[in-house]
């Protein structure tokens, strides 16, 4: 805990020496926004372990409302397991990641693709452990992973020619937002390419007056970006691809989709899901 309060120290330093901080989807302007403690988790309880004593700023973007930290900018791989990815992390901040989360994400997959099952090249980005594509392949889906911290299984006949992309609770874990959309796109389809990305926006919930109360913005989870719609519509954007909303959580950008194809493909998933769920109950 030294060597990260060491950091936080040196990241306070460069905040108040007042240098301009960039947004990190839309270059505008940002401001600081509000600190939490290092160890504020996902938890209804926010600290259930205390507090950690490590300030953690967060600043918000003035033109797309764009929320996000610094403090991990020049984390190392090494500084990621120390502090965030770590025995702690998998047993008790994020104890769903093992097996709870990947059976709903494979899951959700099938429920939107069941009937496009033959035509899907799939890759699960940001799949942690591989057990979403693993339950995927199960289900008869040709489906990879590949995670920069994580598993990779990829097909090498399939290089070039994903055209359906998952990233499920992988954009606020991101320091570069582009990046990550840029590292899809580079591995997926140049044609017919759907990205959809799982994580939670903040409008409506954050504001000057709550700040980052929200239980979303987590640093021990790793919650360290935080999107408005607006900064998602951008972000699709700058790599020439649309964005479609379903809910404040379930986002699909698209390339050589129409709009209201990609609308109906969400929705569709999420009246299957339903209806699959009152068949389970009954």
């Amino acid at each position: 805990m030294d060597a990260l309060l060491d950091h936080a120290i040196a990241q306070l330093r460069r905040t108040t020496a007042g240098a301009p901080v960039p947004c990190k989807i839309c270059d505008a302007a940002t401001a600081l926004f509000d600190v939490v403690d290092f160890a504020k988790t996902c938890h209804p309880r926010l600290y259930p372990a205390g507090l950690a004593t490590v300030p953690v700023y967060y600043r918000r973007c003035n033109a797309c409302g764009f929320i996000f930290t610094d403090f991990f900018d020049d984390f190392a791989p090494q500084q990621w397991g120390a502090h965030i990815y770590n025995d702690d992390y998998y047993s008790k901040v994020d104890p769903a990641y093992a097996d709870q989360r990947p059976a709903a994400n494979a899951r959700g997959v099938d429920q939107l693709l069941a009937r496009y099952r033959q035509q899907t090249i799939g890759l699960d980005y940001g799949g942690g452990s591989g057990r979403t594509c693993r339950r995927l392949r199960e289900l008869g889906y040709a489906f990879d992973t590949f995670d920069p911290f994580g598993e990779r299984s990829l097909t090498p006949e399939y290089a070039g020619r994903y055209n359906f992309c998952t990233a499920f609770e992988v954009a606020e874990h991101t320091p570069n937002p582009r990046g990550f959309v840029q590292a899809i796109v580079e591995l997926a389809s140049k044609e017919r390419l759907a990205i959809l990305v799982g994580t939670q926006l903040h409008d409506g919930i954050v504001s000057e007056a709550s700040r980052l109360s929200w239980w979303y913005a987590a640093p021990r989870n790793g919650h360290i970006s935080i999107y408005s719609r607006r900064s998602m519509a951008i972000l699709a954007k700058r790599f020439g691809l649309d964005y479609t909303r379903l809910s404040g959580r379930t986002h699909l950008l698209t390339r050589r989709w129409g709009r209201r194809e990609a609308w109906w493909f969400l929705a569709r998933g999420k009246i299957v899901g339903r209806l699959g769920g009152l068949a389970k109950r009954h």
